[in-house]
């Protein structure tokens, strides 16, 4: 594990922090969205864990981000974990959909000599929406199934086009006091995206030493995460996550990941959050 020890760029990455961190664990910025599970009250809390720097990298980061999951007297659910948010015009159960936004970390300031010789990446939002389904057991043991799709963009501020992310999430009481869940994902990109996180422009390589490089759009990623909700008490309740990602097609051969990071991204957290109803 690399961590930066000079304040100021410590700093910079404690603001910038972790993509995706639920109330109960920490993810990052290319993960896919993480969802809880539909039966816990009212939260807001805080995230901590580890991550690499950018997309494609091996050297970490340490972040910490909130998560808020709250439900209006109407009905609707508005879900925000770390830098995703979205809010439900649907049912808690049932047909689900509405507006989403995010914030998609830039790279800048990274540790790697060669990969920091490469054109910066700004920090922007990103907007859209998304659909979906969560179906309710209604046996004996109340496990929960959730599946959809969302749609973002950036608007051509940083890339062009749009990500197309499809998951699917399981959650099921172990006990009174603890849940478990897991799930899985794909996304596929624009070329765009791809050429602005993952190319190599003939400058970026007269600079760096990598080969240039022009990645297409198509399947860019497949996701998993396992993780496990405990209530302490009435108001309190702490969590854990692993998250573990698997960049394919031309995200996967780009020479920032064959030659100086991993398609394998792994990220870890744990957090606490205070709950009411």
């Amino acid at each position: 594990m690399v961590i930066s020890t000079s304040r100021p760029r410590r700093l910079r990455r404690l603001r910038g922090a972790l993509a995706g961190i639920a109330l109960a664990v920490a993810a990052q910025a290319e993960a896919a969205p993480v969802s809880l599970p539909g039966s816990l009250p009212n939260m807001v809390g805080l995230g901590v864990g580890s991550t690499t720097e950018f997309a494609g990298g091996k050297d970490r980061m340490i972040g910490v981000v909130p998560g808020v999951r709250y439900v209006t007297p109407g009905g609707r659910l508005l879900e925000w974990y770390g830098p995703y948010a979205q809010f439900n015009f649907g049912e808690l159960t049932g047909f689900q959909w509405g507006p989403a936004v995010g914030l998609r970390l830039g790279r800048n300031n990274v540790d790697d000599p060669v990969v920091a010789q490469l054109h910066e990446i700004d920090t922007t939002v990103e907007a859209g929406g998304y659909i979906g389904y969560e179906y309710l057991n209604s046996g004996r043991v109340p496990w929960r199934l959730r599946g959809g799709i969302n749609v973002m963009t950036n608007g051509g501020i940083v890339y062009g086009g749009s990500r197309v992310t499809a998951t699917g999430t399981f959650w099921m009481p172990l006990h009174r006091r603890v849940y478990a869940g897991m799930g899985l994902g794909a996304t596929w990109v624009s070329g765009s995206f791809n050429r602005t996180y993952f190319g190599v422009t003939p400058a970026d390589s007269a600079a760096s030493g990598l080969p240039a490089y022009s990645p297409g759009g198509g399947l860019e990623q497949f996701t998993g995460w396992l993780a496990m909700i405990y209530q302490f008490d009435k108001h309190w309740y702490g969590g854990a996550m692993i998250y573990a990602q698997r960049l394919t097609g031309d995200a996967a051969d780009s020479p920032i990941v064959t030659q100086r990071g991993t398609r394998n991204q792994v990220t870890y957290g744990i957090g606490l959050a205070y709950a009411w109803h």
